[in-house]
């Protein structure tokens, strides 16, 4: 409505925030975001992306937006049972459904319906590619593989312990990066930088985002330009 009467676009229409999670739920945001510990695989059975660049937080969006271009837009997080050592392991899986656990890889293989020699050589070519090193689950810890493409920069520990454990991934839509474009006191504008009079926006609405989300922005959005919003309003609307 609000392009319609001639609001300014902003942002990126073609994009949206992708979060990860387990489609067998249907609660709200049933996200995964264990993978770091473990590695990713497509339906083929295949690793196809770097699994821990850097913290999840600062990195989720790319590796879900790498799920998202897999057969049929999932993947599934295999790990062994020492990610179950994690302190509070449990903070990072917000789904209801528990995992697939199998003894062996080729009993998960078989339980997720992938094929089974080619997910036990990608774990077994992975576990190969896995160098001793200090393991530190809750910083940056540099543990990378060496000479595996693509490489796993950071907690790169060997599948190797069971029960194994396994979640399927998809990319969410959370919201989409198009928006309407506003000023510093979140007053809607018009395709010649004009106010529009009495027409604000805020949170989702205010197109702000271009290729990724920043963590932690979308209610900050929200509570700011809400406020400026308030106050610019007040001001207007005061008797002089």
């Amino acid at each position: 409505m609000a392009l319609h009467i001639g609001a300014a676009a902003a942002g990126d229409f073609g994009s949206y925030h992708a979060e990860p999670i387990d489609p067998r739920s249907g609660v709200s945001e049933p996200s995964i975001f264990v993978f770091p510990y473990g590695i990713l695989v497509n339906k083929d059975g295949d690793r196809f992306t770097d699994e821990a660049p850097g913290t999840v937080d600062a990195h989720y969006e790319r590796v879900t937006r790498r799920i998202f271009e897999q057969r049929d837009g999932i993947a599934y997080v295999i790990l062994d049972a020492k990610h179950m050592r994690i302190p509070n392991y449990r903070l990072s899986i917000r789904t209801d459904k528990q995992p697939v656990v199998a003894g062996s890889i080729a009993a998960l293989a078989k339980a997720l319906d992938l094929p089974g020699d080619k997910l036990a050589d990608t774990v077994k070519v992975y576990n190969l590619a896995c160098r001793p090193g200090e393991f530190r689950p809750l910083e940056v810890d540099g543990l990378a593989t060496e000479g595996l493409r693509p490489r796993k920069s950071n907690w790169a520990l060997p599948i190797d312990e069971a029960p194994f454990h396994a979640y399927p991934i998809i990319s969410a839509n959370v919201f989409t990066f198009g928006g309407v474009k506003v000023d510093s006191d979140a007053r809607v504008l018009d395709s010649d930088g004009a106010a529009i009079p009495g027409l604000y926006a805020a949170g989702e609405m205010v197109g702000m985002y271009h290729g990724t989300y920043t963590g932690a922005t979308s209610v900050l959005k929200g509570l700011v330009f809400g406020r400026l919003a308030g106050l610019d309003a007040t001001r207007n609307g005061r008797p002089q």
